[in-house]
């Protein structure tokens, strides 16, 4: 009898990942948990499938499944030894409740799940890595935030762009300051642009084929955070948007003349202007020989490290 259940457990779950309607999945769902009413999948499944307002009322079904995982996860000191399905669907859940619990207010007990999932986490999922380092940053705990970062096994734009914002808050060192920075524009060498509102994602992208993994939601939320941490002062917001119009400038992703002319007004008063068209030139024939723009991206923050940006941060 056992036996005829777990296949029934196994063809349902089977059947719930198959599916893409959400009612039906909850009704699958519910079949299930008749069957096995502890199955933390079908518990955590269960709790997707609801909407925004049962989602709330029905929290109790998410911290039931992790719960439920938890045990398998503490048992061995050797994490290598957990099943890795079980290893991933637990660091999934964790990320789930830290970022459901963040942007429902709840930050206090948000924080503690998207620590537990900074311990673990092997796979860079993102939610909950933004979670917590937007939670480190809003406490002004910029020291843990570089640490963190820089202990990081994930190197991605979240992480990198706080780092860089941390840094700014409590080094001394420009070339330190503009080094981590521009670090987080090699991770992504547009992600500025999108924060300071330079350019925009358009709908169609998010309706696109290639978002099929949710990337570009991702991308969304990301932005939007650090959108609201680095304008949360003045000169956090310069600094962000002197380095990406100087790259931008140096890359030739400056279209409008406006722009351009009020750039390049702004590089004469400096006194770097005559640098800055130079190194243009010199990247802009790179890419019209042949060269493609990861590689023109590359040389471009490789000359702005090492000039110090051009003269435009001392």
């Amino acid at each position: 009898m056992q036996d005829m259940d777990d296949l029934k457990i196994d063809e349902l779950i089977k059947q719930v990942f198959e599916e893409d309607d959400d009612e039906k999945r909850g009704l699958l769902m519910d079949k299930l948990m008749d069957i096995d009413p502890d199955n933390p999948i079908a518990k955590y499944i269960k709790w997707q499938s609801l909407d925004d307002e049962a989602s709330v009322k029905n929290l109790d079904l998410l911290y039931d499944a992790i719960a439920l995982l938890r045990p398998q996860i503490e048992i061995t000191d050797d994490l290598d030894e957990v099943d890795e399905d079980i290893y991933s669907l637990y660091v999934t859940m964790l990320s789930d409740l830290a970022s459901f619990l963040y942007f429902s207010g709840n930050k206090e007990k948000a924080f503690e799940s998207a620590k537990e999932f900074m311990e673990l986490d092997r796979e860079c999922y993102g939610a909950a890595r933004l979670v917590y380092y937007t939670i480190l940053v809003e406490q002004e705990d910029f020291a843990a935030v570089i640490e963190s970062a820089e202990s990081d096994i994930c190197q991605t734009p979240m992480g990198e762009f706080c780092r860089a914002l941390a840094l700014f808050e409590t080094s001394d060192d420009d070339d330190e300051i503009l080094d981590a920075l521009l670090t987080a524009f090699a991770i992504d060498p547009e992600m500025a642009f999108y924060i300071l509102d330079i350019w925009t994602i358009d709908d169609s992208e998010i309706d696109s084929e290639e978002n099929d993994d949710g990337y570009i939601e991702e991308a969304i939320m990301t932005v939007a955070v650090l959108a609201e941490l680095w304008s949360e002062t003045d000169d956090r917001l310069s600094f962000l948007t002197a380095v990406t119009y100087s790259f931008a400038y140096i890359t030739g992703r400056l279209s409008d003349p406006e722009d351009i002319e009020f750039i390049e007004n702004s590089y004469r008063d400096i006194g770097c202007l005559d640098k800055m068209q130079e190194t243009r030139d010199v990247l802009q024939a790179m890419l019209a020989s042949g060269s493609d723009q990861s590689t023109i991206d590359d040389e471009a923050l490789s000359i702005l490290r090492g000039s110090g940006g051009l003269g435009l941060f001392h």
